[in-house]
């Protein structure tokens, strides 16, 4: 019951989460020189925020009754999603900007692509888990101890 009432805004939220970080890798391309890189981090941010955002979405979408494990599942799930898609994009922009990229390659060529597929995908994961879970522990009302009673 409750995957159908969350599957369709897995995408919507994984769209969202992966334009927000996307929005400043493509500034970032924009640059000639390719070093600033702090575009890349500002998008994992934004991309860290609307995963938080979307957390709270599920929670009012749930009627604040969710527990953690289905709370923490969907945000898992639009974090995969997401990357995935940022991975397809990279890979489009990569090639739509290989030429400028060759011609101001900087001295650590090889090392540019690898930062983008580091940032891209681990350290979005490692931020959205991060993300998702606090996210699910602060939101999540009616908290119990291992007793049954309410934490207060």
């Amino acid at each position: 019951m409750l995957e159908k009432r969350l599957h369709p805004y897995y995408y919507q939220y994984s769209i969202a989460c992966a334009v927000a970080y996307l929005i400043p890798v493509f500034f970032f391309f924009g640059n000639e020189k390719f070093s600033e890189f702090w575009l890349l981090y500002v998008g994992n941010s934004l991309f860290g925020l609307l995963l938080l955002i979307s957390g709270v979405i599920v929670n009012k979408k749930l009627h604040s009754v969710a527990s953690l494990r289905s709370l923490i599942m969907p945000g898992i799930r639009v974090i995969i999603t997401s990357i995935l898609m940022i991975c397809a994009v990279l890979i489009i922009l990569g090639l739509i900007f290989k030429n400028k990229v060759v011609q101001q390659a900087p001295a650590n060529y090889d090392g540019l692509f690898l930062g983008f597929a580091m940032n891209a995908v681990i350290v979005n994961f490692l931020l959205g888990t991060f993300t998702v879970v606090m996210g699910a522990v602060t939101i999540k009302t009616n908290q119990r101890d291992e007793k049954g009673e309410e934490i207060t």
